[in-house]
């Protein structure tokens, strides 16, 4: 366990010293916005300071030891997510029960808005620290990509499967999603594009349509198709594709699922199988799920479009984390 947290402290060493600037930095900042009046620090109460001073060793050792225990080492902030601000809220909660506690017993009792201030502020650094560098490159692209050319799109859906077809479209293509169609969230924002109600009317500002709602029928989707041709505009459905990279039921966990026996249709053509193993052995492309009922699977074969950025952000996922990453 030492030797785990000690080779995680060595990884990131340049965040270690961000941290500890970060927790001593925080609560003299605290005493400075309470006793800090007419450009000087009050001298009656100026005993805080030396008080803060006397316990800042003790407390940098116990918040990077909290910091190692709660995994705010060698992660791949890159990625940096919802668990790992859940992490960073336990260490807080943490680490400002040993600042109360130690302050408390050992030295003597300080403000109340030494606690609040102090731990708001130690929370704060902390995020930017770690977030700071995911903040940097998602607005670098940004800005990379105002200054390439780009193909206005449309995506169909607002949900989170929309969500994650924007995101691989900003980054990982030309196109730049310009509005999203969807009846129940019109008026509304996702990402920051705004949500539309009706797609016969958003789907002239673009030259591009990216479908990305599980819940449209087969008779919107050859309506859309259909509406696409007419208006020679580039069509892909990325709801199998997308959908299967956040968690959702993939086709492989469909089917291994599958006790029955089980129909797939594929192309127009319906092939049954005694089993989900038995079709799972058959199946060995890369498919779409198009829509389950009743039995029948319907899949597409996706255009390798769909997977172009993928499969180089698969590749760079493999060798960091050791992890093969599935379209299928």
């Amino acid at each position: 366990m030492l030797k785990k947290i000690g080779n995680s402290l060595a990884k990131d060493l340049w965040i270690v010293l961000l941290d500890i600037l970060a927790v001593n930095v925080s609560y003299f900042l605290a005493l400075l916005v309470r006793f800090y009046v007419n450009f000087e620090f009050r001298p009656s109460v100026s005993y805080y300071l030396t008080d803060w001073l006397h316990f800042a060793p003790f407390y940098t050792v116990l918040s990077i030891v909290v910091f190692a225990l709660f995994r705010l080492y060698g992660g791949m902030w890159r990625y940096a997510g919802i668990n790992d601000m859940n992490r960073i809220i336990g260490a807080s909660a943490v680490t400002c029960l040993i600042q109360i506690l130690g302050t408390t017993l050992f030295i003597r009792r300080m403000p109340i808005t030494y606690y609040v201030i102090g731990a708001i502020l130690q929370f704060f650094f902390l995020v930017i620290i770690r977030f700071g560098y995911r903040i940097l490159l998602t607005e670098k692209k940004k800005i990379e990509s105002r200054k390439n050319p780009t193909i206005p799109a449309l995506v169909i859906g607002a949900g989170e499967t929309a969500r994650r077809t924007i995101r691989h479209l900003e980054d990982h293509t030309a196109f730049r999603v310009v509005a999203a169609v969807d009846e129940k969230s019109a008026g509304k924002s996702l990402d920051g594009i705004p949500v539309e109600k009706d797609w016969n009317e958003a789907i002239d500002k673009v030259q591009a349509v990216f479908i990305a709602d599980p819940g449209l029928t087969e008779e919107q989707r050859k309506a859309i198709r259909s509406l696409a041709e007419e208006k020679h505009l580039e069509l892909q459905d990325y709801t199998g594709t997308l959908s299967n990279l956040g968690g959702r039921l993939s086709l492989t966990a469909l089917l291994e699922l599958t006790r029955g026996p089980v129909t797939i249709r594929l192309g127009g053509e319906e092939t049954r199988y005694a089993s989900g193993e038995e079709a799972l052995q058959a199946l060995t492309g890369r498919y779409d799920v198009v829509s389950l009922e009743a039995g029948t699977i319907e899949l597409k074969v996706p255009s390798e479009a769909a997977y172009r950025g993928y499969e180089a952000w698969a590749k760079q996922h493999k060798e960091e984390t050791g992890e093969d990453i599935s379209f299928f």
